[in-house]
This record gives C-alpha cells, structure tokens and sequence, in this order.
C-alpha cells in the first residue's frame, strides 16, 4: 500500500469524476480554480513541480527566469501560489519576490533551495515570501497549504 499523503485520500478504482488519481490516491478537488506559478530555471524541476501541482488540481504556469514571471505578472496574469527556487540567473528567487511584492502580489509565495545557505531563510522572508521549503516541491506540504488558499 502507498504511504499516506496528508490530504489525500485512497482512490476507488473508478473513471468517473474530476478527481485525479496517481498511484491509488485520489487527489482533493477545490472549490475555485486555483491557478499556480512554478519559477524555475532547471528544466527537469520545471516538469516536476508543474506537473505535482497539476497532479494536486492546481492548473499551472512554469518560467525559466524570474525576468519572465515578473514579465507574466506585469501582463496581467494572476496566480494563487507561486513557487520561486533560490538559486535562478540573473534576479535570485528572493529579488523576483520581492518585485512581486512591490507590484502589489498578493499571492501565497513559497521560495524552494536545493541547497541552503545561512542566511537564506532571512532573505526569503525579507523578500516578502510567505514560506520557504527544500525541494523536492511535496504534496505533503503543498496540500495542506492549497487547502488554505481554496477556503
């Protein structure tokens, strides 16, 4: 049997209904449709954290740069969750949050490091990011906080 995942549910073998399932657990539904932001530079973690948000019934967006999410930002796009990594070329993950910030995102920001640094934390957070997680981006976390964000 699959380990247990907070908030999820083992899956009936069924094809009806919006709910997807991955290895026998069903995935929550949400009352409103709740959009996401992966900002990634790493191609292979792009693919991964889309594709567990979408798996986790968040429809979702991927960058390659933090140049790029603010450039989707300023068009007008908009975003419940936004899921930065630290380590991105040119603008860090904490200076695209903070230009998020400074054009008035709300969004819930989760900054994600690889590797962690002293003193990473504290940037995150002076950056404006409402939480901070070291990859791999996990349903165990990012359900929970969904969870939240639909209620």
């Amino acid at each position: 049997m699959a380990p247990a995942i907070e908030g999820m549910v083992p899956a009936i073998e069924s094809s009806e209904g919006n709910n997807k399932m991955n290895k026998g657990y069903q995935y929550p539904s949400w009352k409103k449709k709740l959009r996401g932001l992966v900002v990634d530079n790493e191609e292979l973690c792009r693919i991964v954290e889309k594709g567990i948000m979408g798996l986790c019934g968040v429809e979702t967006q991927a960058v390659e740069t933090g140049e790029a999410a603010v450039e989707l930002i300023a068009s007008g796009a908009t975003f419940d969750i936004i899921v930065i990594d630290r380590f991105l070329p040119s603008m860090t993950g904490p200076e695209t949050a903070r230009k998020m910030r400074e054009m008035g995102v709300e969004s819930k920001i989760i900054g994600l490091f690889a590797l962690y640094f002293e003193g990473d934390e504290e940037e995150f957070v002076a950056a404006g990011v409402d939480d901070f997680k070291e990859k791999p981006l996990s349903p165990n976390w990012l359900v929970p906080m969904l969870r939240e964000l639909d209620n």
